[in-house]
């Protein structure tokens, strides 16, 4: 154990800005009452992060993240996303022989963030840092698969496919599928990647020509998705110690 003492004004100023996340617009009551400080320590800290633009705050006195510092946590968390994953995208090609990609959600669009390219002389590409069309895609079906009913509003106007049968046996099967619905000439097989508490924060998706990407080859390579997919999902679980 590190003989390095905390600084306990830091780890409360953590602890806030994590609550004012998930909680937003907040009051300062309800913040310190949540992460267990005085109501003046809450408020100190709320006005410290709003002097660094951290913070926004409402004309009834509420707080919520300021979008000046989204950029920079969305920007930070692809890059450590991509770095983690970069094992599991090679892997996908490797078994497989065609390419991945990694695919994240941002507001109510799908970005594609990294792609590891297939070898063979006929095949899916894809330009990294792009949009991919969700409708229809492997990847938004898996990643909706495991979201909360009040986060597939947007996505469901974006795609009324993601019905809760269609949703749940994504869930059962673990991997999504992608049969030539949206570029013509192509299959893809998706999962989600999906922090310790079970949400989705990025797709794992394997995409093929047609031709070569058979309908009988959609298990195989959906059962490969979801296996690693999983691995991942296991690093990430805490493990308890006695």
């Amino acid at each position: 154990m590190s003989s390095v003492k905390e600084i306990q004004s830091v780890h409360n100023a953590c602890r806030l800005f994590e609550a004012i996340a998930r909680m937003q617009p907040v009051g300062v009551s309800d913040l310190a009452r949540d992460i267990g400080i005085d109501k003046s320590a809450a408020h100190r800290l709320a006005i410290t992060l709003h002097s660094a633009r951290w913070l926004e705050r409402t004309e009834d006195g509420r707080w919520s993240i300021s979008p000046a510092i989204l950029p920079t946590i969305r920007e930070s968390a692809a890059t450590t996303l991509v770095a983690g994953t970069r094992p599991l995208l090679e892997a996908a090609r490797d078994q497989s022989g065609e390419m991945s990609m990694l695919v994240v959600p941002d507001g109510n669009r799908l970005m594609i963030v990294d792609s590891a390219e297939s070898r063979q002389t006929l095949r899916a590409s894809v330009t990294v840092g792009t949009e991919m069309p969700a409708r229809t895609s492997s990847a938004l079906r898996a990643i909706a698969a495991h979201l909360p009913a009040h986060e597939l509003v947007p996505w469901r106007r974006i795609d009324p496919s993601l019905t809760d049968s269609a949703l749940a046996a994504v869930r059962a099967r673990g991997w999504a599928q992608n049969d030539g619905e949206g570029f013509d000439g192509t299959r893809a097989v998706g999962a989600a990647l999906r922090r310790s508490d079970g949400l989705p924060v990025a797709a794992l998706v394997l995409c093929a020509p047609a031709s070569r990407f058979q309908p009988e080859l959609m298990q195989q390579h959906g059962e490969l998705v979801a296996r690693l997919a999983e691995s991942w999902q296991a690093e990430r679980r805490p493990t308890l110690s006695g």
